[in-house]
């Protein structure tokens, strides 16, 4: 057990740590919630969860045949959902994206709603069919941002009795159920099945107790969360805030308070309302760093949500989503987690004193502003955007030839500013936001659900309904990526690797020996990739078998005659796994 919940150097966390199985098991299912997603980030999933043995190598983002392989290895197997409009545009567009629109789910709540859980159920599954799950609670979205943020993982077995303790979960996921594709929404359903039936969910040594609570989905859930009955001390960690809910939750506080926000959501009446008010200091908030890639260096901020209660019936922690706001509470779908502390392990004046470390302490008190009114809370998607989603029916394919046509349908009605959408892969052909908008002369390879919005100088992406896309458009992009029969081959050898960072430098080496034997009229397995085979089909035949989803994504003017070559393996392997 940790020394400390709040130890910001000796409990810092690994967002991919968290999503990695236990030695044996391997990923059976997996769904995210986040409000805002970055599809690089998303990259990165696969290598957590366990799907490519290696450790992320920061080159290998930028390599083709690792990127195909990572979506190729999850696509199946994850689902992610996030808030409607609240995709990043990604710095470098790669085609791949494609790949994962059967994987990344938009919702779409009524009015200025919001979808903002952050959360991870995953199923993991070993040889002898033994199973259990993990549940993620995190005030972090999958992306890159740097802010403060806090995270719980809790794992159970599952058994044979259905507990209703766990519905709250199961109502999650099948809230977000109806906005998934017909195959993962199966998965979905099937994963909110097992989960009643975990027999119950491991804590930390310091805590009895727990409780799901879901907000937005039901009727009156903020009240039953506890935290609007009367306490004895209350702490509450929240970047952005609402008066009305801040104050009432101090009111309900009988004796100390304490807040922990960011300054841009302060006003001299919530100053008024606690004893002590803490922002980050000024020295963590320049403490930038540059990304490659990046425009300009991001600072580091709260944006943890935490609420600590202090009464007659316990000493509770809340984790999860959820914002000191009455939107949070009241209007968004969120998640917190609530955790009961077992007798004598927690108080208010210790859990102060893990916040506020006397060493590097991030934080610093402040008691008064000059900002008499609340800074406009800008974390969530503006009515502009909204109303351009919205607007937005579903678009067509149509082919000419060996190219193609998008048309665009709408409502047809106006927007009060102007918009501006693009293909994700046409990215320079911005056009006005209209009903009956074509885009013309497009490769197989660029058509895709993902569009840009433009507004102003802002650009989001988004997913459009395109009917008619054909079913060759995902060869067209494995095709793109491998290009030829060396192609193949290289990305064979690469498939089958243990480690993939040192087959990147093999491919180099495969290469050169393909190129050696590009005239020769027959395809030559070269002796490594040989070697690689034979050893994959003895220790590891499922990945062997992988080649036929490999194989069935290309033409045979790729693959050539290694079927040939390759059929003798694939017997064996299979009867290895036998």
């Amino acid at each position: 057990m940790a020394r400390t919940l709040f130890d910001y150097e000796e409990n810092r966390l690994d967002y991919g740590g968290l999503l990695t199985p236990d030695i044996g098991y391997d990923v059976d299912f997996a769904v995210a919630f986040t409000y805002s997603l970055d599809l690089e980030a998303l990259l990165g999933v696969p290598v957590s969860l366990g799907l490519l043995d290696d450790d992320m190598d920061t080159g290998l983002i930028d390599n083709p045949f690792f990127l195909l392989e990572a979506i190729r290895k999850s696509s199946d197997k994850i689902a992610i959902f996030c808030n409607a409009g609240s995709i990043a545009l990604p710095r470098n567009i790669r085609s791949v994206f494609a790949l994962l629109e059967n994987s990344v789910f938009e919702v779409d709540l009524s009015g200025m709603n919001s979808f903002h859980p952050k959360m991870w159920f995953i199923k993991y599954t070993n040889d002898a069919g033994d199973s259990y799950i993990k549940l993620i609670v995190l005030s972090r979205n999958l992306t890159f941002d740097r802010s403060f943020d806090y995270a719980v993982e809790m794992t159970g077995k599952i058994g044979n009795r259905k507990l209703s303790k766990n519905k709250p979960l199961s109502d999650m996921l099948q809230f977000t159920a109806k906005y998934a594709g017909a195959q993962k929404r199966k998965k979905l359903l099937a994963l909110a099945e097992d989960i009643m039936r975990v027999k119950r969910f491991e804590l930390d040594d310091r805590f009895e107790d727990y409780d799901f609570l879901p907000l937005g989905i039901t009727p009156g859930a903020a009240e039953s969360t506890g935290l609007f009955e009367s306490c004895n001390d209350l702490i509450v960690f929240s970047p952005f805030l609402s008066s009305n809910m801040v104050g009432n939750l101090a009111n309900n506080a009988r004796y100390r308070k304490t807040l922990f926000t960011r300054k841009s959501s302060l006003n001299r009446k919530i100053i008024g309302l606690y004893d002590d008010v803490y922002i980050t200091k000024d020295i963590v908030m320049d403490n930038e760093i540059m990304s490659e890639g990046e425009a300009e260096p991001k600072g580091c901020d709260i944006h943890a949500k935490l609420y600590f209660t202090r009464g007659g019936n316990g000493n509770f922690l809340y984790v999860g989503s959820a914002n000191a706001s009455d939107k949070a509470f009241y209007n968004n779908v969120e998640f917190l987690l609530k955790l009961k502390y077992k007798p004598y392990m927690a108080s208010y004046d210790a859990l102060l004193k893990e916040l506020l470390p006397e060493d590097g302490c991030p934080f610093e008190r402040i008691a008064d502003i000059e900002t008499e009114e609340q800074a406009e809370d800008t974390s969530l998607l503006d009515k502009s955007f909204r109303e351009a989603l919205r607007s937005i029916k579903n678009a067509t394919v149509t082919a000419d030839g060996e190219r193609f046509s998008i048309t665009l349908r709408t409502n047809g009605k106006p927007l009060e500013k102007a918009v501006y959408i693009a293909p994700l892969f046409r990215a320079g052909s911005f056009a006005p936001l209209t009903d009956g908008l074509v885009f013309t002369d497009m490769l197989l390879k660029e058509l895709s659900e993902f569009f840009i919005i433009k507004i102003e100088d802002k650009q989001i992406v988004t997913k459009v309904t395109l009917v008619g896309i054909p079913e060759g458009r995902d060869q067209a992009i494995y095709k793109s990526i491998i290009q030829d029969k060396n192609g193949f081959l290289a990305y064979v050898s690469f498939m089958l690797s243990d480690n993939y960072s040192e087959s990147c430098f093999e491919q180099y080496e495969l290469a050169k020996q393909l190129l050696d034997d590009a005239d020769t009229p027959q395809a030559v397995i070269p002796a490594a990739l040989y070697e690689r085979m034979l050893s994959c089909t003895v220790n590891n035949p499922s990945r062997l078998l992988d080649l036929d989803h490999l194989m069935s994504k290309l033409g045979d003017d790729i693959v050539g005659d290694f079927v040939a070559m390759y059929q003798p393996f694939k017997e064996i392997a299979k009867r290895m796994i036998r």
